[in-house]
Order: structure tokens, then C-alpha cells, then sequence
């Protein structure tokens, strides 16, 4: 049985900062309309940082290694394949099907790795699988005032036994007062091709599984995300369309927003979603 494509729709507030530019002192990612910006890759980080808390056993390909530190993409895909034996080379290994049947997230999301040649003189290579589940970037559909007071941090060094020396720090914190966020998803399994022909096979059985926590991972994992530039979030609504054939990615175009786009909220009683006929 074929797996159907699926649309989403998801809205959410908040009240901080959603997500920060790093290349800006982290502020807010304002847009030239007053509207703000979320990244896919936040939605998808957020999504992946759900499941690995809350389902044990939970393996994410775009992670951490497992000494904490940042690795790249073969390492990763060495300490998941190889566990005992992480010289043993990825060449002449399907490292996306591997994955594919040993993560949470390249189910959904796919994965790039590039796989070094075992000679010095030889030609490297890439595997690459485009994931089943994309986003789109989402933006405030509201216009947001962005605070940023001076804030300091205060503590004290001890110099020697007859004298204290005490230090301070300041910096910028960057908050918007708030914000009504739009994330459009969709969903298409044909991106995994012949990886899913088998019909009963593991990769199939796999993603069917972890499609079916997209919701679980969207919804609590915003609302659970209690960071201190994150919180509060919270969860408004998710709409998710199943089609039989055709995907349309209109799903955004059947929300009338047209009484609050390019306005400033402080809540959401501001806001009424109506969808067109």
C-alpha cells in the first residue's frame, strides 16, 4: 500500500526569541516588513530534540557526538554504524539505508555524507537521501516589536585571603514582545524511492513510525522547549491534510489572516484564523 502525501500547517507564539541570528548578537531575524523569521532548521532541531527525550533508545543522525562535541557528518555516521570500531572505513557501505533503519531523523529529514577515500591519492564521494518531511521558513504573520535591554551579571573572585575582588559583564538580551509564528510543511514518502519497494520492509516499517510522532514532536516540542530564549512558546494550532494523489502546497493560501497581517499583537485574542471556503 502506497503512503499518502500529507500538508501541514502549524502555528505557534511566542514570547522571546524564536530564533536568534548568531551572526548578529543572536537577535531576532526581523524581515523589512516588521515581520520575523523562523529557520527550518530550528523546527527541525526542535523536533529532534522531542523525540530523543521523551522515546528511549531514540537515535539522532544530526547530533552531537557521543563524547558531547561537535563532529562531522562521517564521524557521526561511524559512532551509529560502527560503535566498536569507528576507523572501519564507510566505503563500499549504503550509509543512508543504515540510517535510515538506526535513526529518528533521516526517516523524515534525509541526510548528506561525504565519504573520504581510503587512499591518500583516491576520490572521495557523497551520499545524499532529500527527506520525506521539508518546511518551508516560517515568519511571524504579525508585525513584533523587538526589545533589548542592557542586562549584567554580577560575581565575585576571590584574589587572596585578605581580599575580594568582584567582576561584572554586560550585554545585550534580545526579546520580541510577541509573536504569532506560521510553519508550512509537507510530506511526500516518494523521496525515499526504492528504499521503500519493499512493502514489508524495515525502512518502510520505520517510517511509518516516526511519521507518526511529526505531530507529537511539532506541538509538545514547542511548548517543552523551556530554554532562556525560548520559552515562553506555545503551541496554537496544527492542521495536517492528507491527499491521495496530487499535493498541492496551498494549505497557507486557505487561512484568511487578513485582519491582523502587518499589525502588532501583545496577545493572541487579537487573532482570528478563518478558513475560506
Amino acid at each position: 500500500m502506497e503512503i499518502p502525501k500529507k500538508e501541514i500547517l502549524f502555528y505557534y507564539e511566542s514570547r522571546q526569541n524564536p530564533n536568534g541570528d548568531p551572526g548578529f548578537e543572536n537577535q531576532p531575524r526581523l524581515m523589512p516588513d516588521g515581520t520575523i523569521m523562523v529557520t527550518y532548521v530550528r523546527i527541525k532541531r526542535t523536533m529532534r530534540d522531542y523525540a530523543k527525550k521523551t522515546w528511549p533508545g531514540v537515535t539522532l543522525f544530526v547530533d552531537f557526538g557521543k563524547n558531547g562535541n561537535p563532529v562531522k557528518a562521517d564521524e557521526r555516521a561511524k559512532e551509529i554504524l560502527n560503535p566498536d570500531n569507528k576507523t572501519k572505513k564507510l566505503e563500499g557501505t549504503d550509509v543512508i539505508e543504515s540510517l535510515l533503519n538506526m535513526t529518528f531523523d533521516v526517516p523524515l529529514f534525509g541526510a548528506l555524507v561525504t565519504i573520504r577515500a581510503d587512499k591518500k591519492d583516491g576520490d572521495g564521494n557523497s551520499q545524499k537521501l532529500t527527506g520525506p518531511l521539508q518546511f518551508g521558513i516560517g515568519r511571524s504573520i504579525n508585525q513584533v516589536q523587538v526589545i533589548n535591554p542592557l542586562i549584567s551579571t554580577h560575581f565575585v573572585g576571590k584574589e587572596d585571603e585578605k581580599r575580594q575582588q568582584q567582576f561584572s559583564t554586560f550585554g545585550r538580551f534580545y526579546s520580541i514582545e510577541y509573536a504569532l509564528i506560521k510553519v508550512h510543511g509537507a510530506l511526500n514518502p516518494k523521496n525515499l524511492g526504492n528504499y521503500l519497494k519493499d512493502e514489508d520492509g524495515e525502512i518502510k516499517k520505520k517510517f511509518i513510525e516516526c511519521e507518526k510522532r511529526i505531530f507529537q514532536c511539532l506541538w509538545n516540542g514547542t511548548n517543552e522547549l523551556v530554554t532562556r530564549s525560548k520559552f515562553p512558546q506555545r503551541s496554537i494550532l496544527y492542521v495536517e491534510i492528507t491527499y491521495k494523489d496530487s499535493i498541492y502546497n496551498d494549505l497557507p493560501d486557505l487561512v484568511d489572516e487578513r485582519e491582523i497581517s502587518r499589525k502588532r499583537l501583545q496577545h493572541l485574542e487579537s487573532l482570528r484564523l478563518i478558513l475560506k471556503n
